[in-house]
């Protein structure tokens, strides 16, 4: 059983007034994605090199299972059982509820990629200090001239 299915069985924290639900199209397509996606954990580098001792080795292995689930994330953003049927025509945009899983799942999906280049960058530079290079800076905030964190 892996996370969909999990939050699925918790109906409440899925809760949403006027929106519709998935449908069984749509919890297929996910389901099969949920599936698909290697990297259960959020990557943390002690976890990581706390069981190897071939460092690159587990490096790459990463690398494969975040371009497994690279490929994964674009098969179901293009999957046609995701396709709004709201008025009986098809059309090119998501449900609600689709479009909060995709960005969910493709939010997620970066987050894991980025902590795996940082660490591979700290790794490879050999830095001991968390803190120090490269920063963690997600977002560009023009107005007030400031690298941020988060949006």
């Amino acid at each position: 059983m892996r996370y969909f299915r999990e939050s699925l069985q918790n109906t409440m924290g899925l809760c949403q007034y006027n929106v519709q639900p998935f449908t069984d199209p749509e919890v297929d397509a996910i389901e099969e994605y949920d599936d698909q996606v290697p990297v259960p954990a959020y990557f943390e580098l002690e976890t990581l090199l706390a069981d190897t001792d071939d460092t690159a080795g587990a490096f790459r292995k990463r690398a494969e299972d975040l371009t497994r689930w690279h490929d994964a994330l674009t098969r179901l953003l293009t999957d046609p059982r995701l396709k709004n049927t709201g008025n009986g025509q098809e059309t090119e945009t998501y449900s609600p509820a689709v479009r909060r899983f995709l960005k969910g799942a493709a939010g997620d999906y970066h987050r894991h990629r980025h902590g795996y280049e940082y660490a591979v960058t700290v790794w490879a530079l050999g830095l001991q200090a968390p803190t120090s290079y490269p920063p963690e800076t997600r977002h560009l905030h023009l107005a007030t001239r400031e690298l941020r964190l988060w949006d």
